[in-house]
């Protein structure tokens, strides 16, 4: 990894507009990149919005299909990689993901993730994933999961595992905002990761969602917060020096003892 300056951005959608959120998420990237960022994060199915069940499934769209293609050109003509939540079909089996695209600077895919635990109502919809990987954008190892992933410490420690040095995490959260901030900062100190998460303004009152983007460094420290409400992006620097620091401070990964570990699988 070396230094990266990163953003995430957060709005109110409207639901269903998927060229009008898309429009959106240009403008905050054409912002970040003027701030000197690299990468910018967008919330959970920030292209449609969060909806409910029946009315997701119509709006989902392949990784080919026109939104992921408008957001690669531009990723390109911006020159900035740009992560988003997408309702993903998948033609050739008739399923639709809860997805992470990350495009690069190229317009490019570099990484996709599956939303691997789905929330209640996502099970009407969604098919769940069984993948975390581990793609590089921006000269930085990169991982990600999706909001109630979270709340599941053994998806960051499969991540950290494989190598990742910074996740992903675009959320839609509909807990409470200090259960958000524990769970993103506990993944990120568990880890020795950074740990970018973006979650989307939603003012339907069944799937209230506030906009608590924060960015958290491998200390478990906040780097970067939003207010609740408030749209518009936030930004932090990501420093190499201070991931090596608390790796060589708090060398978890080396001290692990997974001989011992067995019934956590079982």
């Amino acid at each position: 990894m070396r230094d990266l300056y990163i953003a995430c951005g957060q709005f109110a959608t409207e639901a269903g507009a998927k060229s009008q959120n898309v429009a959106r998420m240009v403008t905050y990237s054409r912002q970040a990149k003027e701030k000197g960022c690299e990468l910018i994060l967008f919330p959970e199915l920030i292209v449609t919005g969060y909806l409910p069940p029946d009315q997701v499934r119509p709006l989902a769209e392949p990784l080919n299909g026109p939104t992921v293609l408008a957001l690669a050109r531009a990723a390109r003509e911006i020159g900035i990689a740009i992560a988003f939540g997408m309702a993903e079909s998948h033609p050739q089996r008739e399923l639709i993901y809860n997805s992470l695209v990350v495009l690069d600077a190229g317009g490019e895919i570099v990484g996709l993730y599956r939303k691997v635990h789905l929330w209640a109502s996502e099970k009407q919809w969604a098919t769940p994933g069984n993948v975390v990987p581990v793609f590089h954008v921006a000269g930085t190892a990169c991982s990600g999961w999706i909001c109630y992933d979270t709340r599941f410490p053994e998806i960051g420690r499969l991540a950290a595992l494989q190598g990742a040095d910074l996740a992903l995490v675009p959320t839609a959260w509909l807990g409470p905002g200090d259960e958000w901030e524990l769970a993103l900062r506990a993944r990120a100190l568990d880890n020795s990761i950074f740990v970018a998460g973006a979650d989307i303004i939603s003012y339907d009152p069944v799937l209230r969602c506030y906009g608590r983007s924060m960015i958290v460094g491998p200390k478990g420290k906040v780097l970067a917060h939003a207010e609740p409400e408030q749209e518009g992006i936030i930004d932090a620097v990501l420093k190499v020096e201070d991931l090596l620091a608390q790796r060589k401070r708090v060398p978890l990964l080396a001290d692990r003892r997974p001989e011992l570990y067995e019934p956590l699988a079982s």
